[in-house]
């Protein structure tokens, strides 16, 4: 196979760089011709292409180049063996630094998909990290650095990718080691078109996909998705949303209404090879009032077909006066097809800027209705239900 001409030699096949005049193009012709005889007693026509440190196929490798019907890599070995070899290109040496190795987080962002690694570590998997390490700053004290390092952790804790996935957020907003996401995924993907139904196969069943906004999910799953997306094993969605995005399920009759959540169930009801499954649901623009109508919601999940494991994550279960979500909390004695994980309460929250307090739920029995406020541990500030106009008699 011949090399392409260096850079450094480029010159020499052009002496000549300055912008040449009508006038003189015509005197240089003859010796064009006497350049273009010396080159060509070097290089076959074939070869005279001249990229810097590129690879050109010349006119003797035609021969040798095996067509795609005939390649050893397809004929020879078995399908098995084939996934093996793929499976094995994705690894990376980043692998063992991370609680979930295969994850990728896929968004739309600016008009273009991302696909980055997802650096979860194993501490992230407890749902209460975050405060915990709230509550070691704020009972040591420490002045102004204190409620610096509490606004720190309380934008991690409001974050919208989970409670799971901040670090992985963090990464979208500043300048990230390029290393750490880099895949093959391009480079197998444009060898040839015999094996790329088969890498596409195995690109979707080797990793463990996580979305984390409500549009990039519609967007892949529903309105453009991919060829072999039916192939994924391993998913992980994140549903943070409005109130907005929720009042079409406040009605019983919500899969008739326009939202994007029951398109997403119907695109996910027909793919056979889910193996694990975990939905988070939760609301952003309620504050530390996290209450959402949970059982019209994850009612397309129940045509769902799980392999292994497969989990809906829900906020606290706590009496939270809301008369548009009134008898909708699930149960885990619901007999649902999937288990039902649910978040600690919190109990840090910034209700004004630059301020981050601590409070405890506390709640009032009246008749039959059983509702709970905050109370804020160094306040005596009244906080409102966002749900209601006002509170009940306490």
């Amino acid at each position: 196979m011949a090399i392409g001409v260096p850079l450094k030699v480029k010159s020499f096949f052009r002496p000549n760089l300055g912008k040449r005049s009508r006038s003189t193009r015509s005197s240089n012709s003859s010796l064009e011709v006497e350049w273009k005889k010396r080159i060509q007693s070097w290089v076959t026509h074939a070869e005279f292409v001249t990229y810097d440190n590129a690879v050109v196929v010349s006119d003797q490798d035609v021969d040798s180049v095996d067509p795609q019907l005939n390649s050893p890599f397809l004929q020879e070995l078995p399908l098995e063996i084939r996934r093996m070899i793929y499976e094995y290109v994705w690894l990376n040496t980043q692998d063992h630094m991370f609680h979930v190795p295969d994850g990728r987080h896929i968004y739309f962002q600016r008009g273009r998909w991302h696909n980055i690694r997802c650096v979860m570590h194993e501490m992230d998997q407890d749902p209460d990290f975050i405060q915990k390490q709230m509550d070691m700053i704020y009972e040591s004290g420490g002045g102004d650095s204190g409620n610096g390092n509490l606004q720190l952790w309380q934008r991690r804790l409001s974050q919208t990718w989970g409670h799971r996935h901040w670090r992985c957020e963090e990464r979208i907003h500043h300048p990230r080691e390029p290393r750490v996401d880099k895949t093959n995924f391009s480079s197998m993907m444009a060898i040839c078109k015999r094996i790329y139904p088969e890498v596409m196969q195995s690109i979707f069943e080797s990793h463990h996909f996580h979305f984390n906004d409500l549009y990039s999910a519609y967007r892949f799953f529903v309105s453009h998705p991919p060829a072999f997306v039916s192939h994924m094993r391993h998913l992980d969605l994140t549903f943070d949303m409005s109130f907005a995005d929720y009042t079409p399920f406040i009605f019983k009759t919500a899969p008739k209404r326009k939202n994007y959540i029951t398109p997403i169930w119907k695109a996910l009801a027909d793919m056979d090879c889910l193996q694990n499954l975990r939905v988070s649901f939760d609301i952003y623009d309620r504050g530390p009032w996290r209450t959402l109508p949970e059982s019209n919601v994850t009612k397309g999940a129940l045509d769902l077909r799980v392999v292994n494991n497969f989990a809906i994550e829900l906020p606290a279960s706590m009496p939270i006066y809301n008369m548009l979500f009134q008898k909708q909390e699930l149960s885990g004695d619901d007999g649902m097809p999937f288990e039902i994980v649910r978040r600690p309460a919190l109990r840090y929250w910034q209700f004004h800027p630059h301020e981050v307090e601590r409070f405890r739920w506390d709640t009032h029995a009246k008749g039959n209705l059983t509702v709970c406020w905050v109370t804020l541990l160094n306040s005596s500030r009244r906080i409102p239900n966002p749900y209601v106009i006002d509170f009940p008699p306490r």
